[in-house]
């Protein structure tokens, strides 16, 4: 029979060394050729008796119904192949290799349809199931690509062994079970093919995904933030169904530029890695969520606004005008922009696709202005919309300030004249303004702190050389007994003219020291540097608003203390380091006190940066634990602390992944159990991204769950603040998982229980690239340890 030249043609390539695999295949696909529609390619035979099922039978009768109306004429040929290396020539005997277009989003039918149904027990030679997934996965890519064929999820069936401890939707295709009887095998040819048939070729609303028109708000944010920050900035996504789309060409797009593409457990924490990532790389971000999802990122919104971060936050709304939307957030019953204006963050809502270009102008105004994230909630009409927009230039952004020279003679004045204690805590430093800090604190004797907000912008250790002027942790709770003495010698508080305290890019809240406002106002000079004038502090007695660059780089060269006044500080520094340890420290009790296990931790820190160049990035969370691990353990550099802002349990702990994946960091983490319980694991979303979407750990995650059952600040609190009992509010009872070991991808994870700690052992953990580290920690309650509240400044044991 002459087959006519205009007769569709779709191909089912079966890949397989088992010839009673594609023979069944192949024989069930023949009941679907009749008239006009035609199966060519294979021959095989058909017992009968394999395809009398009474289910394959109804199956096949209704696929021939819908396929005689939707697919009444079409020539159906078959590749067989025993070999996935083999697929590449077989297809080329049959398929001309097609030039790939972008004039315009293209139907589906324009393409070459295939439908890949894959044996991977005999068509790899790998022995592992995964490996063998990947490999036809890779593949497949690679031979598409080249004959210009489309890959959707109803293309291809993988049949192999099924993993029954995980399950997962692999938008590469299905994996499946090999059938154990055959006319389960023919059943699942029909049905794939078929709805293959309906859902892409048959599809007249379905395009090739190479020539789908990629929708303007997508083009226009990304391509703003790549001209702002390079590869620097990241997208951050969770799923939702008006805005899926836009996830899908932003993730594109990010990936296509080098930009990481990261998600989360939550909408929640996305902007906790979002907010890690400014703070310590000062990575603007993207981060897009569907509908009502406004109040999801809990205070942490609060934290970026506060951080005056930079980057976008996109909410998907309903069409304006709605009677009671689901989901709306902007309606005649409630507005989500009251939201945001009541934390104080720039919002821009977009509706008409004619105004596009200038709403979009005025989000990139208020990006500029650091004000922290521009929210922007778009109607369903933006994000279907995909026609060219014109960006008015935005309004150029107002002059960096520069303080007078008058403010840094100031200064000079008192670190060059003034014998007097002077104590400096800086905010996120630029390499450039740390080394210069370093410099100018090393010439002065000034001495450096961090706090318990921002811990690491300033360190016991920076490239491996000992700081020597870095004296600890000032700040409210965990306050070093260092720095305490330091500022009261002989237990006594110094007069106004014997300290004083400089500020460097910090708003001073009231965590950032052990002291009140008053104090503050009539006891300490204060020196506070800003470039935003509204941060500074009403007790500041000397402001300076300046970029914090130009004011050290001004401020360096009117620096020549007397030499006398350099030793009496440094003298001040030595003594107030000087102070004993609590005796605790070498007490090795079962469970471990607080002091114990950070000695222990302190010293395997130690040996590792000094024979091992080790560096690492902290994550500290609310609690006990966090304020313990900032306080007595050495750092090499910033790191990222949920207290800083609002102080939200578990911000640390959501934070970690989008750190792991977009850099090569050490990373330690600690978190309480009453953290651990209160936000999701962060296991599954990670789990899904080392394994099914490309992300690395590169370097070595540990992360220690610090377990002592219960709520200690809030206990410590109870007791020491309001001298009563606790009771049950303060008490947690968490499960505690045996030793186990996996691999995520190419990522080793593991889970420990310490119950003590070994030096060597826990090095070597440390020292593991690739490794994600879970260790569980058992730990006792203490009130008096590590000046977790002023009160316990007055520990006995000290």
């Amino acid at each position: 029979m002459v087959i006519a030249r205009n007769k569709q043609e779709l191909f089912v390539a079966i890949v397989s060394g088992d010839r009673s695999f594609a023979n069944t295949i192949a024989s069930a696909l023949r009941h679907l050729g009749r008239d006009e529609r035609q199966i060519t390619g294979m021959s095989f035979d058909d017992p009968s008796s394999d395809f009398e099922h009474p289910v394959f039978r109804t199956l096949s009768e209704r696929a021939n119904t819908y396929l005689d109306e939707a697919l009444p004429d079409a020539l159906i040929k078959l590749v067989n192949v025993a070999r996935l290396d083999e697929l590449d020539i077989a297809l080329k005997e049959r398929l001309r290799t097609l030039q790939r277009t972008t004039d315009g989003p293209r139907p589906w039918s324009d393409g070459t349809t295939v439908l890949f149904l894959i044996d991977t027990r005999t068509a790899s030679t790998s022995p592992n199931s995964d490996a063998r997934f990947n490999i036809a996965k890779a593949t497949l890519f690679r031979v598409c690509e080249k004959f210009g064929i489309s890959l959707s999820p109803y293309s291809v069936c993988i049949y192999d062994e099924f993993d029954e401890s995980i399950v997962y939707s692999h938008t590469f295709g299905s994996r499946r079970k090999l059938p154990d009887e055959k006319w389960v095998l023919a059943v699942d040819a029909i049905r794939a093919f078929t709805d293959l048939v309906q859902t892409r070729h048959a599809n007249a609303r379905a395009i090739l995904p190479e020539t789908e028109t990629k929708i303007s708000l997508s083009i226009a944010l990304t391509d703003f933030l790549t001209r702002q920050a390079g590869t620097r900035w990241g997208f951050h996504f969770f799923t939702g169904t008006i805005v899926s789309k836009l996830i899908q060409d932003c993730a594109t797009a990010a990936r296509w530029a080098g930009n990481p593409v990261l998600r989360g457990a939550n909408e929640h924490s996305l902007a906790a890695g979002a907010l890690a990532r400014w703070q310590l790389q000062q990575a603007p971000f993207l981060i897009v969520v569907t509908a009502a999802m406004v109040d999801e990122f809990r205070g942490t919104l609060a934290n970026l606004r506060a951080a005056q971060a930079k980057g976008f936050i996109v909410f998907g709304e309903t069409e304006p005008g709605v009677w009671q939307p689901f989901q709306g957030t902007v309606h005649r019953d409630e507005d989500a922009r009251a939201v945001m204006a009541a934390r104080g963050i720039p919002c821009v809502y977009l509706t008409d696709p004619d105004r596009l270009g200038q709403d979009l102008t005025a989000a990139f105004e208020a990006y500029h202005r650091r004000q922290g994230p521009v929210a922007i909630i778009a109607s369903p009409t933006i994000l279907r919309y995909a026609e060219p927009i014109e960006i008015p230039k935005p309004e150029p952004v107002a002059a960096q300030p520069n303080a007078s020279d008058d403010s840094i003679d100031a200064v000079a004045r008192l670190l060059n004249e003034e014998p007097c204690v002077v104590v400096c805590q800086c905010g996120h430093l630029s390499e450039s303004e740390r080394n210069l800090v370093y410099e100018i604190a090393h010439q002065t004797g000034i001495a450096l702190v961090d706090s318990l907000a921002r811990p690491g912008t300033t360190a016991r250790y920076d490239n491996g050389r000992v700081v020597d002027e870095f004296l600890g942790t000032m700040s409210l709770y965990g306050c070093s007994s260092s720095v305490w003495h330091l500022l009261h010698p002989a237990g006594r508080p110094l007069e106004h003219d014997e300290n004083a305290v400089i500020f460097l890019k910090s708003r001073i809240t009231d965590l950032a020291t052990p002291f009140s406002e008053s104090v503050l106002r009539d006891r300490i000079r204060v020196v506070q540097v800003t470039d935003t004038p509204s941060h500074i502090a009403p007790f500041t007695d000397l402001p300076v608003v300046d970029e914090l660059h130009s004011f050290l780089v001004r401020l360096k060269p009117r620096i020549a203390p007397k030499y006398w006044i350099v030793e009496r500080r440094r003298t001040a520094i030595a003594e107030a380091r000087a102070r004993p340890l609590d005796p605790l420290v070498a007490v090795p009790s079962m469970p471990m006190s607080s002091e114990y296990f950070f000695a222990q931790l302190n010293a395997v820190l130690e040996e590792l940066i000094a024979n091992h160049n080790y560096t690492y990035t902290g994550f500290y969370d609310v609690g006990r634990g966090g304020i313990s691990a900032v306080r007595n353990l050495v750092r090499t550099g910033e790191g990222v602390s949920g207290w800083y802002g609002r102080a939200l349990m578990g911000d640390a702990l959501e934070a970690i992944p989008a750190v792991a994946l977009s850099s090569r960091r050490n990373i330690l983490g600690f978190i309480g159990d009453g953290a651990l319980q209160l936000v999701p694991s962060i296991l599954p979303a990670l789990r899904q991204q080392l394994c099914y979407e490309g992300a690395r750990i590169e370097g070595n995650v540990s992360i220690f769950h610090l377990l002592n059952g219960g709520f200690s600040i809030i206990r410590s609190y109870r007791e020491l603040q309001q001298s009563a009992n606790t009771d049950a509010q303060m008490s947690l009872l968490t499960s505690v998982e045996g030793d186990w070991q996996t691999q995520y991808g190419e990522t080793e994870i593991a889970h420990q229980r310490l119950v003590d700690l070994n030096p060597a052992a826990l090095s070597a953990k440390l020292l593991a690239p690739a490794t994600l580290n879970l260790f569980s920690v058992y730990l006792a309650h203490d009130n008096e340890g590590d000046s977790v509240l002023p009160l316990s400044r007055k520990n006995w044991r000290m």
